[in-house]
């Protein structure tokens, strides 16, 4: 309070802050406010941008203009005013200022001070405004050296200004996002609105403006356009606090060669804005005055502690919602570790059945070698008993292939192998076509004789034709029976290897996904840690802030209390002052001197 409020060098001066994205015509506002002739405009933000090209914020670091004692251009970068009487020494000046500033060697925590030569002002320097313009580099600098720079000057320099300017394009109401006001100072600007002035540039010039300064009856207003800008701020989703978007803090302007163009084209647009524009212009600059009285430098410096307790109750705000949103991420993860832990112990149960089936392999091999040998003994048999007529063979053969196929179809392991193959077994239905042909092809030799006979009944006693074919037909039972056996044993085979694949490839499957269960667990786990040792340090965080906001509300209380006594002990003294008095001037001169004060008051009471 005590720096606050201590004079010094420009003490009865208007002191305006302005910050702003970068080209937004923040350098053509602030030689407006300071009244600099517009014909003179042009070539001081040439100077002012030090050879910088355009599109970049042609500010270096917090800047601090004032108008020149003289007709010569002044630069103090800390060690004292350094004076340019040419304007191209003056733009050298300020580039090499931000090379220095680019290599880490401008040292000073003070602004830098550039007095603009008397001579390019409107008026005389008794009859302007005399403001001093502080001017923050645009949003973001690229460069870290000048963000970290620029910070601490505005930490240091924004809170002593009597007024700050938000300025921003019309058709981009971004800048009042507190999200996007990086600097210290300013990204509360809704605590405290009464020290700040919202400034639209290019607010007339589009054509929607255009539009509807004409559709309007009457000679139009500020009020008008002030209603038409809150009302684009709250189409652009920027909730404003009641006191914020009181309309008297919003400031619509336009300015500059195209604005000027424009007017000179079209003289009836011109008639009906013009006024309009030079009006708002006005009520700034007063407003800048009127900023810069003691009672509102006064009653900024009390509004400090409304920043603090703010701040604070928004840093417990968000401390609460952060720890609502670890509470709901720990619940997650530790959700998701239950299941990636359940999943895991699955995935290693499939794997170790797969691994025992696995190691049933030379058990199933040994059973799959049986499938192959299909007994035809009693088969071969039931020839010796068949009576001396083809007939009987011909039926011996049929019976056969009906018995070889049912046969051939029971070929399978034991139950135990089985198991081991699951849903897998071989299609031996499949094979029947294959078992025919084998049929077909034994017996076709012997049918093909038989079909030569040109009788059907045998006689043993005369021709060894009988004896010969049913010999052969034995032979062909038991060839067939055994290519049948070899037709299951490889269909077995085949399908045991394919088995074996599948159980090697669900065995190392499962294992990687109980690898990769496992890793997900504890990554889960390491997150949970994690947050919770965030939720401690939130915890931590929201008891030190209530700590701090009780106190400082304490402390808040406090100076209330000590103003409101220095209040009622003036009052006191001044009301004693009344009773003495014996003169009837000097009563009056009491009584006025206490309404005075009584005004001040209300003046300056902290909210």
């Amino acid at each position: 309070m005590r720096e606050h409020l201590v004079g010094g060098d420009g003490v009865h001066e208007p002191y305006v802050a302005v910050y702003g994205k970068t080209q937004v015509g923040k350098t053509t506002l602030l030689l407006e406010l300071m009244e600099v002739r517009e014909s003179a405009q042009a070539g001081i933000s040439a100077v002012l941008r030090g050879r910088r090209e355009y599109g970049k914020s042609a500010t270096a670091t917090a800047m601090e203009y004032r108008r020149s004692p003289d007709n010569d251009w002044h630069l103090d970068v800390g060690a004292g005013p350094v004076v340019y009487a040419d304007d191209n020494a003056m733009c050298d000046a300020l580039g090499a200022l931000r090379q220095a500033m680019s290599e880490r060697k401008l040292l000073s925590d003070d602004p830098v001070v550039v007095s603009i030569p008397s001579d390019r002002f409107q008026r005389s320097a008794d009859a302007g405004l005399n403001v001093r313009m502080l001017d923050l580099p645009g949003d973001n600098p690229t460069d870290e050296v000048e963000r970290v720079h620029v910070a601490r000057m505005a930490e240091r320099y924004v809170p002593h200004a009597d007024l700050i300017l938000l300025v921003g394009r019309a058709d981009d109401l971004s800048f009042l996002d507190p999200a996007a006001l990086a600097l210290p100072g300013i990204k509360d600007w809704q605590y405290v609105p009464n020290r700040f002035r919202i400034v639209t540039t290019y607010s007339f010039t589009p054509q929607s403006v255009q539009q509807y300064a004409r559709q309007l009856d009457g000679a139009p207003d500020p009020a008008r356009f002030r209603e038409r800008l809150l009302g684009q701020v709250d189409t652009f989703g920027l909730p404003l606090a009641p006191e914020a978007r009181e309309p008297h803090r919003f400031y619509p302007l336009e300015f500059g060669q195209s604005w000027q163009a424009m007017l000179d084209v079209d003289l009836d647009f011109a008639a009906r804005l013009a006024p309009v524009v030079a009006q708002v212009r006005a009520e700034l600059h007063a407003d800048i005055r009127a900023s810069a009285n003691e009672a509102s430098r006064f009653r900024n410096a009390c509004d400090i502690h409304i920043v603090a307790r703010r701040q604070q109750e928004a840093g417990v705000q968000q401390a609460q919602a952060t720890m609502e949103l670890l509470g709901r991420e720990l619940a997650q993860a530790e959700a998701g570790h239950r299941v990636s832990v359940k999943g895991a112990q699955g995935a290693a149960k499939r794997a170790a059945a797969a691994r025992a089936r696995l190691a049933e392999r030379a058990h199933v091999e040994a059973v799959i070698a049986q499938v192959a040998k299909i007994d035809v003994d009693e088969q071969a048999g039931l020839v010796d008993r068949l009576g001396t007529n083809t007939t009987y063979l011909y039926g011996r053969m049929s019976q056969f292939e009906d018995w070889l196929r049912k046969a051939f179809l029971a070929r399978e392991p034991d139950d135990h192998a089985l198991a081991f193959f699951g849903q897998s077994a071989p299609d031996m239905q499949g094979q029947v076509i294959a078992l025919n042909r084998i049929v077909e092809d034994e017996f076709s030799s012997l049918r093909s004789r038989m079909n030569g006979y040109w009788r059907d009944e045998y006689y043993p006693s005369m021709s060894s034709s009988f004896a010969d074919d049913t010999s052969e037909l034995r032979a062909a039972i038991r060839a067939c029976a055994e290519k049948a056996g070899k037709l299951a044993h490889k269909d077995w085979t085949r399908q045991f290897k394919v088995r074996l694949a599948q159980l090697e490839t669900e065995a190392n499957t499962a294992d990687a996904e109980r690898a990769a269960l496992d890793q997900v667990a504890k990554s889960l786990l390491e997150q949970q840690q994690s947050l919770m040792n965030q939720l401690d340090r939130t915890r931590s965080e929201l008891d030190a802030r209530s700590a701090r906001l009780k106190q400082d509300g304490a402390l808040a209380q406090r100076f209330r209390i000590m103003l409101d006594q220095e209040y009622l002990a003036e009052m006191r003294s001044r009301r004693a002052a009344l009773a003495a008095s014996r003169s009837p001037l000097n009563s009056l001169s009491i009584l006025l001197s206490i309404a005075l004060l009584q005004e001040e008051r209300l003046k300056i009471k902290p909210t």
